[in-house]
């Protein structure tokens, strides 16, 4: 059905439904924390489309052998919690948790933690654990598709943002320009082809985007408009040297060290980065750009490094 994580990374589900053999998988975690600015699309979801979402984790737990799920869901979120306890199955091996409402609750690692106070060993996966972990849409599409056999051809994309005026959560079949997404919305750059101020995704974890003719694919969960004000105020910024204040390291969810990580995107030393610092246990939440009073952009500079590897990998 061709049917992917749709929390962003956009992963094949196939193969976290099918774990390699000598795993046991005792646990499906849902992931209902929709921790970023603006987006609500998976919010909506649960509260709107909870039924389809309980066939698809049937469907996952059945695939992978495990004994229960869990939906965790973020505390400022009652009314989805509530819909989705009511839309519970009797024989109870579905169960829905709340957790803090902290950015980046969103991350699977994180919401592991949140929920069973365990975390995952560096450079390992949740099924090092016993768990699978699946976003709502994701699960939300296979419960609606599977029975009838049809492919993912259309997602619910969150559009909103200041130069928005309809923002909504729009249901887009893949492959739709942004500029007709925009146009449907009202955004204001959807005539202008001022592409800047267009994100994909999250403000902390989006992307901007190069070309209004990009289309919408199926990691895309929100795309905002932000007017050219609001981009002006930080294309001034002014970038200094580190001054090894710690601020970025406390705020690393992964406890990483994303100075030092810094120093080495700097000096081109991208193997050291990945082999004695960790850098594959970053998930790019954007915490440390945000609060470095430097302006140091450390979250692009680690972009770069991982493409980098990427690239050293395959040649």
């Amino acid at each position: 059905a061709g049917i992917v994580g749709m929390g962003g990374a956009a992963f094949p589900s196939s193969v976290k439904l099918h774990p390699p053999g000598g795993l046991t998988v005792s646990t499906v975690l849902i992931n209902g924390c929709e921790c970023e600015p603006y987006l609500t699309c998976d919010h909506r979801l649960m509260v709107e489309h909870a039924g389809d979402l309980m066939v698809g984790i049937r469907h996952a737990m059945r695939a992978t052998g495990a004994k229960r799920a869990i939906i965790g869901v973020e505390d400022n979120k009652p009314e989805a919690a509530d819909v989705l306890r009511r839309a519970l199955p009797p024989a109870g091996h579905i169960f829905v948790e709340k957790v803090p409402t902290k950015y980046p609750q969103g991350s699977e690692k994180m919401l592991i933690t949140a929920l069973f106070g365990v975390e995952i060993p560096s450079g390992k996966l949740p099924l090092a654990l016993g768990m699978v972990v699946h976003n709502v849409g994701t699960l939300a599409a296979l419960g609606r598709l599977l029975p009838s056999g049809q492919g993912l051809v259309e997602r619910v994309v969150t559009v909103a943002g200041p130069g928005v005026k309809r923002p909504g959560n729009y249901r887009v079949p893949i492959g739709t320009p942004l500029s007709f997404v925009l146009a449907q919305a009202g955004a204001q750059a959807a005539g202008t082809g001022l592409a800047r101020q267009v994100i994909l995704g999250g403000p902390m974890m989006g992307q901007s985007v190069a070309s209004l003719d990009v289309p919408v694919t199926k990691g895309v969960s929100g795309v905002l408009v932000f007017r050219g004000e609001d981009m002006a105020a930080n294309e001034g910024r002014k970038t200094y040297p580190c001054i090894k204040c710690g601020e970025c390291v406390e705020s690393c969810p992964m406890g990483l060290n994303p100075s030092t990580l810094g120093m080495l995107a700097a000096r081109r030393e991208y193997d050291l980065m990945g082999e004695k610092y960790h850098l594959g246990d970053c998930f790019e939440c954007g915490s440390c750009t945000w609060i470095c009073p430097s302006n140091i952009p450390l979250v692009q500079q680690f972009r770069i490094a991982k493409q980098i590897l990427r690239e050293k990998a395959v040649a």
